[in-house]
């Protein structure tokens, strides 16, 4: 959230230098170096994070579906549950539809037990999806538009595009965190329910 909310800036002030070439202003050369080494950067920071953070959701996921699949029997595999993200059309309703039945079962398996259990909202996993396939959706974007030839038009809609992709990051990534804090707690009730179960 922190470096989506740094990408805004920096791409703010780059789209203003781009807007000055464009008006045929005079720009520095001192202060075309020095956007180019900030977006370099955030380019390379976001790199990594998105790297970190996809890899360590990705494990959570596909283990949260182990754990469902050692309770209840799941629609597919953990390994499927890693998988669906990388396989072209699959990717893009895959996920979701696993997230929902890890939300939806682990729920049932709780109200067995504890029939006053009262279940979050599952809207936010519909939220949380729909900003992930548009933030994606703009991505996808603008990595197409460094490879087109770079002119001051192509430049400043990347740009734009860039600080979209930004500003939807930052509740993206609020959504994430709500997710798997709320499943989370259901895995730590019905583990709970679990072991009163054993005692009795």
């Amino acid at each position: 959230m922190v470096l989506d909310i740094f990408s805004i800036v920096s791409s703010y002030l780059q789209y203003n230098i781009l807007q000055s070439i464009q008006n045929d202003e005079f720009v520095t050369e001192q202060a075309l170096n020095a956007n180019d080494t900030r977006e370099q950067i955030v380019a390379i920071l976001y790199t990594i994070i998105f790297i970190t953070s996809t890899v360590t959701f990705i494990q959570w996921f596909r283990r949260a579906y182990y754990n469902l699949n050692i309770r209840a029997k799941t629609n597919h595999t953990d390994g499927w549950a890693a998988g669906s993200w990388f396989v072209p059309i699959i990717s893009l309703y895959r996920p979701y539809q696993i997230m929902k039945e890890m939300w939806d079962k682990t729920t049932r398996l709780i109200k067995v037990e504890d029939s006053n259990y009262l279940d979050s909202n599952t809207t936010v996993i519909g939220i949380w999806w729909t900003l992930w396939i548009v933030s994606n959706y703009i991505g996808n974007y603008v990595l197409k538009s460094i490879f087109k030839e770079q002119t001051i038009e192509t430049l400043m809609s990347s740009t734009i595009a860039d600080m979209v992709m930004s500003i939807l990051g930052i509740p993206l990534a609020i959504v994430t965190v709500t997710i798997i804090k709320n499943y989370s707690s259901k895995e730590e009730k019905i583990s709970s329910l679990e072991k009163q179960k054993s005692i009795l």
